[in-house]
């Protein structure tokens, strides 16, 4: 009988990706879900299926129960939410119920999936006042962090891993707004991006994060953390990359901080009047922020070989450009 490995968020963007790799290696797999119906038809019917949440301590058990390895994927990764203590619940407590299903069925293998977030940057934001204080996902996933760690300190084996700015095909959803304003860029409504001074970030194919995981699995050390990157680069060389890849040439105004940070306190105002927030100030800050990262250790210690930065763009037009032709031969 083959060892168990369970996944949440297996209905997510690098989900999706993992579930693939793991089908392809013929593991047994085990998923925990809201929303079944959102897996594709042909993983539904090769994969065994928890209908719950996060925030069901009773699913939660009971999908850990008899796995031999925890994938853990889901959180809570919105820029804002209405409910103050989501973030708590979803990226907190949820991790510390895992954890103690975990311990309790004698889980040999736990990947945690943070984000680069929780790493200290580079380079902090040349800004002032609440902007520089913590978002609520930064906290949130920061203190799960130091659960698994404590988890991991206990003599139980448990790895962190961050992935960076994933791009690639998939649902164009928050989880993978790098591949929206690719689409956003060939549709020409990318017109405005932050003047961030030319800061780095670190830039990498989903299906890259998605190996990483596995092999954290495999040859992570116990209470290590992994950056699951790709190549650094500021977003002015990112979207000349992709003006290359695509051979589209758009001009992109560069908006100033404090336009920008005016326009994400009118957003977090309206969303407490009862709309959206699509940005805060927080993350604003965060996009001014140095967020280079060295992925030697991931490389040197798992094994991981992610594409270049280019590929992994090229990869993506190609997706977008045949997903738009699909769409119109489909009207």
């Amino acid at each position: 009988m083959n060892e168990i490995t369970l996944v949440t968020g297996a209905t997510g963007f690098i989900g999706g990706y993992v579930i693939r790799r793991l089908l392809a290696a013929g593991a047994a797999i085990r998923v925990l879900v809201r929303r079944p119906e959102l897996l594709d038809a042909a993983v539904r019917g090769r994969v065994e299926v928890i209908r719950g949440d996060l925030r069901d301590d009773a699913s939660l058990r009971r999908a850990v129960a008899g796995s031999h390895t925890v994938l853990h994927l889901a959180a809570l990764a919105r820029a804002w939410s209405r409910e103050p203590g989501e973030f708590t619940a979803v990226n907190v407590r949820a991790v510390d119920v895992l954890l103690e299903a975990a311990q309790r069925s004698g889980v040999e293998r736990l990947v945690h999936v943070s984000t680069l977030l929780t790493l200290p940057p580079y380079r902090r934001a040349p800004i002032n006042g609440a902007s520089q204080l913590p978002t609520p996902y930064e906290t949130s996933k920061l203190a799960g962090e130091r659960l698994v760690e404590s988890y991991a300190a206990a003599g139980r084996r448990a790895v962190i891993v961050h992935p960076t700015r994933v791009m690639g095909p998939g649902p164009l959803t928050d989880a993978n707004a790098v591949s929206r304003v690719i689409a956003l860029y060939l549709a020409g409504r990318f017109r405005v991006r932050l003047a961030d001074g030319d800061v780095l970030s670190n830039y990498v194919h989903a299906e890259d994060v998605a190996a990483g995981i596995l092999l954290a699995a495999a040859r992570g050390a116990s209470g290590a953390h992994y950056a699951l990157g790709g190549e650094n680069a500021s977003f002015r060389v990112f979207l000349a990359l992709v003006a290359a890849a695509t051979g589209v040439h758009r001009k992109v105004l560069a908006l100033p901080p404090a336009a920008a940070l005016a326009a994400a306190r009118m957003a977090e105002l309206w969303g407490r009047l009862g709309g959206m927030a699509p940005i805060t100030p927080g993350w604003v800050r965060v996009f001014l922020e140095d967020r280079r990262v060295d992925i030697t250790p991931a490389r040197c210690e798992l094994g991981y070989a992610p594409r270049s930065l280019a590929t992994a763009i090229a990869e993506t037009v190609g997706w977008l450009l045949s997903r738009r032709e699909r769409a119109g031969e489909a009207a």
